[in-house]
């Protein structure tokens, strides 16, 4: 068994992580006060649905307070926590906290487009199969 290094795993990227979803989530929110606002009934909504619990102790919905402690670069009592963000990706169809997350520990968020390419490249590399079967099958005709 070997021993473990600590010097060969890069754990920095997390160290950032907070602030970096924090700004993601402030660009998803927008600037505006008014949709700030209607984001809370709609991450509320969300939460309701899904049954998911943005609060915690005697609250039993997220305010505009709370919110604006969550995406407050200097708040460091007040994080989301991990169903909240993903609550949040939902509502605001933004998944850029989500993706910073998952890139802090060397991962991402697959969009539709990618998926697309992905299943392109699929497809042809069953159609490269495909004629190999084939010239395979034509060679023993």
């Amino acid at each position: 068994m070997r021993q473990a290094s600590l010097l060969e795993d890069d754990h920095g990227r997390l160290a950032g992580v907070i602030p970096a979803m924090r700004a993601a989530m402030n660009r998803a929110a927008g600037e505006d006060e008014s949709g700030r606002k209607l984001l809370v009934d709609r991450l509320n909504a969300v939460a309701r649905e899904v049954g998911v619990r943005l609060t915690t102790g005697s609250a039993h919905a997220l305010s505009k307070d709370t919110l604006d402690k969550w995406l407050n670069p200097n708040d460091r009592d007040h994080t989301p926590g991990i169903l909240a963000v993903a609550v949040f990706c939902a509502a605001t169809k933004d998944a850029g906290a989500l993706r910073v997350l998952l890139q802090s520990i060397g991962l991402d968020v697959m969009t539709q487009e990618d998926r697309k390419h992905r299943d392109y490249g699929k497809a042809c590399l069953a159609e490269r199969e495909a004629r190999k079967r084939k010239k395979r099958l034509e060679e023993t005709i």
